[in-house]
This record gives C-alpha cells, structure tokens and sequence, in this order.
C-alpha cells in the first residue's frame, strides 16, 4: 500500500463529518451505476493528506518512489493527464517570444500551449513510412541541421511514441541538444511502459530533460493519471510551480489514488508481465504478417502496439475494425487505413485469444492500394498565438485558398497536422485536406 492510500486509508477510519467538498460527503453518489466505495475515497486535500501543489506529505512520499522507479531527478504527480504535464514542461523550458524546434505530429495540447505561451514552432517532418504515411520517428540529423541553421531555437520538442508505436532515437537526440545547449523535451504520454521493458526506451533513462507520461494508457491507472518527470536539475525547482499555473486546484484524490496504488505492481512483478505482452504482441504480429497484413517497419517500435493494415486483403481500416469487433474486440485507433491495438498486462488471455482468432480468419478480397500523400509544411503568416486568438470563421477549402488557417487540422492517420493557426492555406494543402475528406476550414477574418 502507498503512502498515500495509508493517509486517506486513515483518514476514513476517523469516521470525520465531511464538511468539505466533494458534495456527495463519500455517501450519497447518484451514479446510475454502482462506485461501490469509491465515493469514500474521494476526499480532497484535507489535513494530513497532503496538497498536490504544495506537496510535502503523502503525495509527495509517493512522488519520490516513482522518481526512484522511473530514475529522474524529480517526477510530479498530474490528475490532469499528460495535457498538465506538457503545458508545464513548454513553460519551463522557454520564455514567451521564444523559437522552438518541433517535430510536426504533437498533441493538440501542445499547440494549444504554445498559442497561449507565445511560443513559435519552427516545424520539422517526422520520417514517413514508403508505403504509408504514418508518422515515424524523427532523424537525428534532421534536427542538427535545424538547431544549427537557426541559433533562435531554444528547445526541442517531440512525440516518442507516436500514436502508430514509432519510437525515436531519444540518446542521439539528447547529444545533439546537449552540443547545441538547449533543452530536450519529449511527449511520451503512449510510452510510460518503456522503463520496464528489457530495452529500457524511456526518455528519462536516455538523456531527455523534461518528458510526460500518461500512465493511465498502459499502466493501471486511472483515466487522467499522468507524471511529468525532470531529467535536468535546472527544472526541478520550478516544475510544481509551472504545474499549479495549469492545474486545477481540485485535483480528483481517486486519479492520485491509484497512481500510488500502481506502485507496489510497477516495484515488483510488472517487468514479468511486461515481458510476457511483448511476447503476445510479437505473436499476434507475425499471425497478421502470414495472412498478408501490411506492418509498419519502424527502426525502434513501442513493442506493445499493434498497428495494422489489411489493404493487401481489400479492407479499408473501418472494414477491419468491423472484423476484430465482429470478435468483440474493440481497437484504440481506427483511421482510413488503419487499426491499432494496445495490449498491457491487464489484458487477459482470453482477449488475446480473441485477437489471434480473428486475425486468423481475416476475410479476402482484392488487394486496395495503401493511401499515400505527401505532405508539405504551410508557410506561416502570422504568430501562432495571434491566429489562436483572432476572430475566425468556417469557410469551404475553395474559399480558404490564399487565406490564414485559424485551426489546426490532424487527421489520424498520418497523425502529423496538416495545417495549424497561423498558416496559410495554398492550393497543395487544400489539396491535401480534401484527401482526407475535409472540405471546410476555419480562417482568419
């Protein structure tokens, strides 16, 4: 048991008279399901158990083990997932005005930063894959060439993994940032497992400064359960303080809860079991690899991600999907092309069985052509933060033409934005958002 569990685990036995919020006072929830004794649990931060941005109680107890764990400097606790965390690490490593580097295929979260921080992205293209176009891995040298044309650059900012599994060479981009002098700052809210894999691919273990993890996508924890961890001391002092700037002041008790709860399971055991889904996925692959289902090759890949496509088998992604769920197996992600499935020790062996009899009776048809674009970066107009904040209105792609984005469009995949506020919409793009069926747009006035 945690020691935050122990705290609130004593809290409840003191029978106190709740005259603080939640309003339902541990008893009166009116779920139309059962929370059973949940709704015990959910206290706020009462004496003795601790303050989430002032922490030096319970959580911050728990806190030190995951940074023990996870073998950082610091590691913070977020009850508002990895969008907190990521809000938090831009402000801490850059000042508003500042230039980044940004691999194009980040969170939505993070434009959103930036717009309201004031940051300016110069963006690089991640690698494609030659028959697709999902987003890959970033290319060291890419990222080089960028920080040495441009001595504006304060940062560099990526997402490792990417939604499709692509893991990018974190080690190599950690020594070049370090020659340069700027910081490292990784999204890895899908990679909270890599610690415990025999390949440690964990940001944190290979060089990045500041890094997110969304705990709740592959550990047991609850939706929102997230961490931000400081890999360089500069940061450290500053973190909960950038965290408090973003977070709300009711962090959810059950989110933190069962963060501490995870720890005993991540201490002893997990690597096991870890071990033992990797072997599952690689299993199920290699049974989509026989009936002919196009995988992508990623030089590094989350190895507990199984990105398919059955297009040599004539089915688009919603026909696939159609198919696992026919098997009541409901995927992550279904895109055009696409279905991924994300597997973690909580998954039973019934699951994967269902996994491997459905791959295994996959429907055959005429081959489809895998869809392919190539993709561009729009120039940029005006400020991120000056389209984010300027009044705009919805027009069709053909009134958009020569006129100033003032939303982001991502579709999935390739995962990568396709054009963000501030851009302007040339003939190519509108071209290219048309292919993903996307015929109206947001512009500026």
């Amino acid at each position: 048991m945690g020691p935050l569990t122990r705290a609130v685990e004593q809290y409840l036995k003191g029978d106190t008279s709740r005259f603080h919020t939640p309003g339902h006072k541990g008893r009166c929830g009116s779920a139309p399901f059962d929370w059973g004794e949940l709704w015990r649990w959910d206290v706020t931060e009462c004496a003795g158990l601790d303050s989430l941005f002032e922490a030096d109680g319970p959580i911050r107890e728990t806190e030190r083990a995951y940074s023990r764990l996870y073998g950082t400097d610091d590691s913070l606790i977020s009850a508002g997932g990895s969008t907190l965390c990521i809000q938090a690490m831009l402000a801490l490593a850059l000042n508003p005005g500042d230039s980044l580097l940004a691999v194009r295929g980040v969170h939505r979260s993070a434009v959103n930063a930036m717009a309201l921080l004031d940051l300016h992205p110069q963006w690089i293209l991640p690698s494609l894959g030659e028959e697709t176009v999902l987003a890959g891995s970033v290319f060291p040298e890419e990222v080089e060439a960028a920080l040495a044309s441009n001595p504006r650059l304060k940062a560099v900012y990526l997402t490792s993994p990417t939604y499709f599994g692509a893991v990018s060479d974190i080690a190599a981009l950690s020594r070049i940032c370090q020659s340069f002098g700027v910081p490292l700052l990784v999204d890895n809210a899908q990679g909270a497992h890599l610690t415990f894999l025999p390949q440690n691919l964990h940001p944190m273990a290979l060089g990045a400064d500041l890094c997110c993890d969304s705990l709740h996508k592959t550990l047991p924890v609850l939706t929102g359960g997230a961490m931000l961890h400081v890999g360089n001391k500069v940061y450290a002092s500053r973190a909960r303080e950038k965290m408090a700037l973003f977070g709300s002041t009711s962090p959810s008790y059950p989110v933190m809860l069962s963060i501490d709860a995870a720890l005993d399971y991540l201490e002893d055991g997990f690597g096991e079991d870890g071990a033992k889904v990797t072997q599952q996925v690689e299993y199920m692959a290699s049974i989509a690899g026989e009936q002919g289902c196009l995988l992508p090759e990623f030089p590094l890949r989350d190895p507990w991600r199984l990105t398919l496509s059955a297009s040599p088998l004539g089915l688009d992604g919603a026909g696939l999907a159609a198919h696992l769920r026919g098997h009541g197996i409901e995927p992550e992600l279904v895109s055009e092309e696409f279905c991924v499935l994300m597997a973690s020790p909580c998954n039973t062996e019934r699951d994967f069985l269902r996994v491997e009899q459905a791959l295994g009776s996959l429907p055959r048809g005429t081959a489809r052509s895998p869809k392919t674009a190539a993709l561009t970066l729009p120039r940029q107009k005006v400020s991120l933060r000056e389209a984010v904040f300027a009044p705009s209105h919805l027009v069709s792609l053909e009134q958009a033409v020569g006129k100033i984005a003032g939303a982001m469009v991502s579709p999935c995949p390739p995962g990568i934005a396709l054009v963000v506020p501030g851009e302007e919409i040339d003939e190519d793009t509108a071209s290219l958002l048309k292919s993903y069926g996307i015929f109206s747009i947001h512009v500026l006035h």
